[in-house]
């Protein structure tokens, strides 16, 4: 692999690399299938949450039915998010993500976070607090397992300051995919991305009873497809969100990323649109006059994308980081990561392959729940795409249990790793 340092990006019909002053050509590439792009994303997309201390079971107890809590105590609630693994440095592993899937006072409070792998694992993240407060008025620096660009706290307007994407590590001696580095610049408005993420259902009101669900242990991993709407300038988004497409996201998938048809990663999810209105399940989160707009006029607004000012399209789209802003802004950090810029393998992108049947829609979600596959339609029993219990991952719980560890790679739950 390359140095983020001596790469200049990547075109779909010509490759270019400066290494040491070669020039390098591949040909043109391939557009993968649905199938072949869910297959990297399967295996490179992770869930992100704090470890569930006793003070943070506490509090998330006391707030889980109240409709209002996340209005009332929005930074009180425990937030699953969601990242992609994008560097490799013999056994330590980099996963880019956004920002605001780490609250200030957690860092502050040295809260333990754990990142879920595609196999099960769950591995700890000891070394948050990187010092700084919110907003940053310092550069970003690596003194932790932890990078930030921007921040999120309660204390500041809007909640996150700064650019939403964040870089955080983890150790392992396993052998886990890293995604490929694209270029955002080689996808035009109208083509197909795709998005992957964990969504987090307790943010959402039962689609039958209109109550909040409360709590939900179980959990699965969305892969949606749109194409994109409109790109703009990361200076003219807000924190950065330059990216837009039609709305297919939910809760959860923020700091998921976002591929290109070609398998590359282009960017990372983090925004929904403001507009909740248009979707069948309604979030606890906003209030019950929230705007609804008809599906016509979302059609519309599909076409005239290109026409609209940044906060017209934040109302209508979901909107995600562009890739290249992330690479720009570690240029000037001191963390050298060695990304893939080179196509998925063949063996990556056969390694958990799914049939995914008569989908012809040019925007549409999977939730990839193996007991939920009545039809036939879709052959979806892989583990990597379902958490039973996403608690007993992050919980101090299971230490107490009759049952044995579950072993060091799970967070809080067994023995140091060496």
């Amino acid at each position: 692999m390359i140095s983020v340092k001596k790469i200049i990006g990547r075109s779909v019909g010509i490759l270019l690399l400066s290494v040491s002053g070669i020039t390098l050509s591949s040909p043109a590439l391939a557009e993968l299938s649905i199938e072949e792009v869910n297959s990297i994303a399967r295996q490179t997309t992770v869930v992100i949450a704090p470890g569930l201390t006793p003070e943070l079971v506490t509090e998330l107890e006391a707030n889980r039915n109240n409709p209002l809590a996340q209005q009332n105590n929005p930074d009180g609630i425990w937030n699953p998010g969601s990242g992609v693994i994008i560097a490799r440095d013999n056994n330590i592993y980099y996963v880019l993500t956004v920002t605001h899937n780490f609250k200030q006072r957690y860092l502050e409070q040295n809260q333990p976070y754990g990142i879920r792998t595609s196999d099960g694992l769950v591995y700890q993240v000891k070394e948050i607090n990187d010092g700084r407060d919110c907003p940053l008025e310092d550069q970003p620096k690596v003194v932790a397992q932890l990078l930030r660009f921007g921040c999120y706290s309660l204390k500041i307007p809007r909640r996150v300051a700064g650019a939403d994407l964040a870089v955080v590590s983890f150790q392992s001696d396993r052998n886990y995919p890293v995604a490929s580095v694209g270029n955002v610049d080689n996808v035009e408005v109208g083509e197909r991305i795709y998005i992957s993420g964990w969504p987090d259902p307790e943010k959402e009101k039962d689609a039958t009873t209109g109550k909040c669900r409360g709590k939900v242990a179980r959990r699965q991993r969305r892969l949606a497809w749109t194409p994109i709407t409109q790109k703009i300038e990361p200076s003219e988004g807000e924190n950065g969100y330059s990216l837009f497409y039609y709305d297919q996201t939910r809760p959860g998938m923020s700091g998921g990323p976002v591929f290109d048809n070609n398998g590359f990663v282009i960017g990372v999810h983090g925004r929904g649109s403001a507009d909740r209105g248009k979707l069948v399940q309604q979030y606890c989160s906003l209030p019950s006059n929230n705007q609804n707009f008809q599906s016509a006029d979302f059609t519309k607004a599909v076409s005239e994308a290109v026409n609209y000012d940044p906060p017209t399209l934040h109302t209508f789209f979901s909107s995600g980081q562009n890739l290249n802003n992330f690479v720009s802004l570690l240029s000037n950090v001191d963390l050298n990561l060695a990304f893939q810029y080179q196509s998925p393998s063949q063996d990556v992108i056969k390694a958990a392959l799914t049939n995914i049947s008569n989908v012809e829609r040019e925007t549409g979600e999977l939730d990839f729940d193996p007991q939920a596959d009545i039809t036939g339609r879709f052959d979806l029993s892989d583990r990597r795409d379902v958490v039973e219990d996403i608690y007993k991952g992050f919980s101090l719980k299971n230490m107490i249990r009759d049952e044995p560890s579950a072993g060091c790679r799970f967070l809080l739950l067994g023995e140091e790793c060496n």
